[in-house]
């Protein structure tokens, strides 16, 4: 198996052994390449495990090239649409189809399942399947969405958009730690075959490339239009690229894009421009790429397809894209991370302005592409790239397995930054396991630790004493809760006054810096509590509390060591 990372054994395991597997991965094929390691530590760690992926029908060739999967389900969600569209008897299809399909999944009788998807509809559909044991989204007896592991409330918490910017962990460590893999590969993983390798041979060589200098893919299309770089930027890069370096362009997407592509050939005008857009199948465009000697792109599904077939990448992430969450993991790559106020911004909302575009200039791209073209770039000189405009960043991994950004232009420690280093400390500690944070320490006593940092000691002061107040309104409830003769009108009180404490913790997060991912975690775990014994609810809220202040003090102890 390739390059399996081996770790100690530190990673909290909720379902160690597993032998039947349903991984759930709908959508888009960079999501399907950013599950593989995931794949591959589950056969690594569970050798006679089987492992089944569940994607909707337009996804489940790509399926078919992805290593250490056994079996493919299809759903074929847009035949249930145009049912349902249909009403009447088409209602009575759709109604069908999804019994029949869960009737053949129930009969699998999978032991464990990681459900990659947040959608209402998959989180249903698994509730429906009845698997016990979940990591990942799933629904409760209502039909109400739960968060099963506290590595998919991290998730969760991480991709809340005022808490982006102060996560540091790729979700590609995120999704593996839900399945409680530990065992991975350090990078992402795609089949090759002879056939495809030998058709994107033919293409490089239906190019009749007159230099001969490295073979570099552009890719300039992003899922996004916000997400894409100027055509007159690229135009300005593929020059430089061809002057500095004699090298032969490849520019890579679908026929959707061709529309981008076409002013950059149009304007450069040289023979060594090829595109090679719309002519490649996955696997095809997946060969071309390993024979390329550097992959120059947004944050697209073909970024994580050069990191599959180890090509290094220089990867621009613009408006919404942010490397920490979704960059190339792999060692070694170059991430420009624009310096803005407003990202990354929102996904789902439009961007009339894209200043981020005009922070990374070609002169930039091209050095760091011709730098990597060389060898591994472990600084990059701030006249180069000044760190006010853009972060540079070489992706690699850290001690534990997890994939980490390193900044190589000397950018000076920010709030964000020193966060974000914080947080990395307390989830590696706090739910993986790993020892990152000593609370017992003699230099660690909880009552000193919350007065080091302004803002963030008012903040983490308040969390720790509204964590406080909440164990004291549970032991109350549990007592109220366990008396007969308890009185109602103080049992309604007191569960008054513990929503009341709820909405002030989440508005500390809100309100005050650094504080939004440890309240958000806390508001996913009060949102996910199961069962109806009063008693058991109970019990379930004073360990939510408990872990509040225990994560509280460890954040302090993180950022007092940042």
């Amino acid at each position: 198996m390739h390059g399996i990372h081996e770790q100690t054994g530190a990673l909290k395991k909720r379902f160690p052994h597993k032998s039947n597997v349903l991984l759930v991965n709908i959508t888009r094929l960079g999501d399907m390449l950013q599950a593989t390691p995931t794949i591959a530590g589950l056969k690594a760690e569970n050798p006679d495990c089987k492992v089944t992926v569940l994607v909707e029908k337009q996804f489940e060739s790509v399926c078919h090239f992805i290593p250490n999967i056994d079996a493919v389900r299809c759903l074929d969600l847009g035949m249930t649409v145009r049912a349902l569209a249909r009403e009447q008897d088409g209602i009575i299809d759709a109604f069908e189809y999804v019994t029949e399909f869960v009737d053949e999944l129930r009969k699998e009788k999978f032991d464990y399942c990681l459900n990659m998807s947040s959608s209402a509809y998959t989180a249903l559909l698994l509730r429906l399947i009845g698997i016990d044991n979940n990591g990942g989204w799933t629904s409760d007896d209502e039909g109400n969405r739960v968060i099963e592991s506290d590595w998919a409330k991290l998730f969760a918490t991480s991709v809340f958009h005022q808490n982006r910017q102060l996560n540091s962990l790729n979700l590609v460590d995120v999704f593996r730690c839900s399945a409680d893999v530990e065992a991975h590969p350090k990078q992402l993983l795609i089949k090759v075959e002879s056939e495809a390798s030998q058709v994107a041979r033919d293409l490089i060589a239906e190019a009749q490339f007159t230099n001969t200098g490295p073979l570099i893919a552009l890719q300039a299309g992003a899922s996004q239009e916000k997400r894409q770089w100027s055509p007159r930027l690229f135009i300005s890069l593929v020059r430089q690229l061809l002057d500095r370096t004699s090298a032969r362009i490849v520019l890579t997407g679908t026929n959707k894009e061709l529309s981008i592509l076409q002013p950059i050939v149009d304007e450069v005008n040289n023979p060594n421009v090829f595109v090679a857009a719309g002519k490649t199948t996955i696997p095809q465009l997946a060969a071309l790429l390993k024979e390329c000697q550097l992959l120059v792109t947004g944050d697209t599904g073909t970024m994580h397809m050069a990191v599959a077939v180890g090509t290094p990448v220089v990867a621009m992430f613009l408006a919404s894209a942010f490397g920490f969450e979704t960059g190339p993991y792999s060692e070694g790559n170059i991430i420009l991370q624009p310096v803005i106020g407003c990202g990354p911004c929102n996904p789902n909302k439009p961007c009339a302005g894209l200043e981020c575009h005009d922070t990374i200039s070609p002169d930039i791209v091209a050095e760091l592409a011709v730098q990597r073209l060389a060898g591994e770039v472990h600084s990059v000189s701030s006249s180069i790239a000044p760190p006010e405009q853009v972060i540079v960043y070489r992706s690699f991994f850290d001690k534990y397995g997890f994939c980490d950004l390193q900044a190589l232009n000397n950018p000076a420690v920010t709030e964000l930054s020193r966060y974000r280093t914080a947080y990395r400390k307390l989830w590696l500690d706090d739910l993986g396991g790993y020892p990152e944070l000593d609370l017992d320490a003699p230099t660690s006593a909880p009552s000193s630790l919350l007065k080091f940092a302004t803002p963030a000691g008012e903040g983490l002061d308040q969390v720790v004493l509204g964590a406080r107040h909440g164990q004291q309104l549970i032991q109350e409830l549990l007592q109220l809760v366990g008396d007969a003769h308890s009185s109602a009108s103080r049992l309604g009180e007191v569960n008054r006054a513990i929503t009341d404490l709820d909405r002030q913790i989440e508005q500390i997060g809100y309100h005050v810096g650094g504080m939004g991912p440890l309240t958000r975690m806390f508001v996913f775990s009060k949102e996910n509590l199961s069962g109806t014994d009063p008693r058991e609810l109970a019990s379930q809220m004073l360990n939510i509390y408990q872990a509040l202040e225990r994560r509280a003090h460890k954040l302090a102890l993180a950022l007092s060591q940042v």
